[in-house]
Order: C-alpha cells, then structure tokens, then sequence
C-alpha cells in the first residue's frame, strides 16, 4: 500500500465563484467538508490530495478573475487510489530498467 499526503485547504472566493471552485477541488480528489458565509464571500473547507494541489494558486487566480485566495497545512496520509499506485509503480519499474 501507498501512502500520499493529504492537505487541509481553505479557499475564499466571492459567492459567484462558489461552484466553479467546489467542482475543481472535487475534479482535484478533493473531499469537501463544509462551507461558510463570510458576507459577500464563502469560504469553503476540503481535504485534497498535496499532488492536485500544484499551481493551484494560478489556477484559482484564474478562476476567480483574481478575487479568490487559499490557505493550506498538511493533515494526515491516507492511501493512494489503486491506479495512481499502478502509475507510480509503472514509473518506477521503468526508471529501474533504464539505469540498469
């Protein structure tokens, strides 16, 4: 079994933004974990997977037409989904053929 770091993210977006956001961290592996109104802002609570999370920044500026912003802390390991193990495997049974 692998293990992948999982990261507690909390992205602050205007209300128009909400959906678009919430599909992105869920198309990220994102589980969500609840939402709050902070006046004409919602900040919304998930656990993702650290790997989706590069360039995330840029993806969230883009989205959110530079309005959105996001805070991050690592929060447990839980196990990598059978066929992202099988990629890294792969990936690494191939860098093992090609060094020898």
């Amino acid at each position: 079994m692998l293990l992948e770091p999982i990261n507690e993210v909390e992205v602050t977006v205007p209300d128009e933004y909400m959906g678009d956001v919430m599909g992105d961290l869920s198309g990220r592996r994102g589980k969500i974990q609840g939402m709050e109104a902070e006046g004409h802002f919602q900040r919304i609570k998930a656990l993702v997977p650290m790997a989706e999370l590069h360039k995330y920044s840029t993806i969230l500026r883009s989205m959110t037409q530079g309005r959105g912003g996001y805070r991050t802390k690592f929060s447990h390991y839980d196990e990598l989904p059978r066929e992202q193990t099988e990629k890294v495997i792969a990936a690494h049974e191939k860098a093992r053929e090609e060094a020898a």
